[in-house]
């Protein structure tokens, strides 16, 4: 992200005017990421004994999302970032349209940047035998463009982010059924994001390259991308981060949206 930080950030309190860039997330645990927190394990000069007991105090989201976030204030310190993330644990498409439409009814934002994801536990549930909570191709067609549709009026640039493909999760042939399931509902995300003016990511590729530079061949790497063969690790979340970061860069996204910025939103 390098080539979209300004030259030189202006002085703080010179004058000039600051803006708030308003950043959506909607998508499964792979965006919402939850870790355990407590307070202790953040004091790096008083961090609890090896063997020690700590308590849970909370969750927090970490993750790549969490890294976007960090990023885009480390690469623009004079701008503001107000980053939702409303990623949901075990969500379908059929779920995160009915978040979409939740926070738009009781929040009303205006978002200037939206990144979409969906589908993975459409597929999942299927494989699983969940067969009530799995979402078929047609039904997550019909979300995703609803969704598509409902975004498009409030929201400045969509980008619909495609599926991180199944990792070591259950017999290579289980799992060679499932990615080429899931590699159909990431073609449907590409056609309808094409379809309604939002730009498509395509993570799926560097993801089964790295993974085939990565894993060796019993499939047991703990580098690897994946915790469970679903979830990501911190070198697949450093991989996803890549890519996001890749296509804002390429379409100078934040300078484009800071050049037709509304005069009467974002001021500090």
């Amino acid at each position: 992200m390098n080539d979209q930080r300004p030259h030189q950030a202006p002085p703080t309190g010179a004058g000039q005017r600051h803006h708030t860039l308003t950043v959506g997330l909607f998508g499964t645990s792979i965006t919402e990421h939850l870790e355990a927190f407590n307070a202790q394990m953040t004091n790096q000069a008083d961090l609890p004994a090896v063997g020690s007991t700590v308590t849970v105090e909370g969750w927090h989201r970490r993750g790549w999302a969490h890294r976007l976030a960090l990023s885009l204030r480390a690469a623009w310190p004079h701008l503001g970032f107000d980053i939702r993330n409303y990623g949901q644990g075990g969500a379908t498409s059929r779920d995160i349209a009915g978040i979409v439409e939740h926070d738009r009814a009781t929040t009303g934002t205006d978002y200037d940047l939206v990144i979409l994801s969906c589908g993975i536990n459409d597929v999942w549930r299927r494989f699983q035998g969940r067969l009530s909570e799995a979402v078929d191709l047609d039904e997550y067609t019909q979300h995703l463009e609803a969704m598509l549709d409902s975004l498009g009026a409030y929201t400045r640039t969509t980008i619909v982010m495609s599926e991180t493909p199944f990792g070591p999760l259950e017999n290579p042939g289980t799992v060679a059924a499932m990615n080429a399931e899931l590699a159909r509902y990431n073609e449907a995300a590409r056609t309808a994001a094409a379809a309604h003016g939002a730009l498509f990511l395509d993570v799926w590729a560097p993801f089964t390259s790295a993974a085939r530079h990565l894993t060796p061949a019993d499939g047991d790497d703990p580098a690897g991308l994946w915790s469970d063969g679903v979830h990501l690790t911190e070198l697949g979340d450093t991989l996803l981060l890549q890519q996001v970061e890749r296509l804002l860069a390429e379409h100078r996204i934040i300078d484009k949206l800071l050049g037709s910025q509304p005069p009467d939103r974002g001021t500090a």
